[in-house]
């Protein structure tokens, strides 16, 4: 998780100054690159669907993805768009995960976290294309959290 505190702290600091922005129900695709700061790399694909819930400009996520090594990991949690301006969306994410490693890598057990920061632009038609960077963990509630980053390109139309 250290890896997000500096993240979360910088969007707390930044959200008085930045516009919230309501995501539209949609659906996203992904694809790219999970443990990119790692040799052993691995490509990954994921889908999500995405509705508001009307609270505090909060949305609902849930999503599948799976990496070339046959580890795949569900997810639901919540997400919050922030405008920057004009087309530009920044938006923090976090999610309960329940992985599969297949034959990849052993992120301790069956139970993560996953928090994440995207950053993409978005056409007056409500469709975006961003990048997205999350983390993986389990928190340190199993004894081993090696943790996986992934860095993905992600694309969301409107339903």
């Amino acid at each position: 998780m250290r890896f997000t505190t500096p993240i979360l702290l910088s969007l707390l600091a930044l959200s008085t100054a930045i516009v919230q922005a309501e995501e539209p129900r949609s659906l996203a695709f992904s694809g790219g690159v999970s443990n990119f700061n790692k040799a052993e790399r691995k490509f990954e694909l994921g889908g999500e669907f995405r509705t508001p819930i009307h609270v505090w400009g909060l949305a609902v996520a849930a999503g599948i993805t799976a990496n070339d090594e046959s580890s795949v990991w569900i997810y639901g949690g919540l997400r919050r768009d922030f405008s920057l301006g004009g087309p530009w969306i920044i938006t923090p994410a976090f999610a309960i995960v329940l992985y599969e490693e297949g034959d990849g890598k052993d992120l301790g057990g069956p139970l993560e976290f996953r928090s994440a920061l995207e950053i993409g632009h978005e056409w007056p038609s409500r469709k975006r294309l961003a990048f997205v960077i999350y983390h993986l963990s389990n928190a340190g509630i199993y004894d081993r959290n090696p943790g996986m980053n992934s860095l993905v390109l992600t694309f969301s139309f409107p339903l």
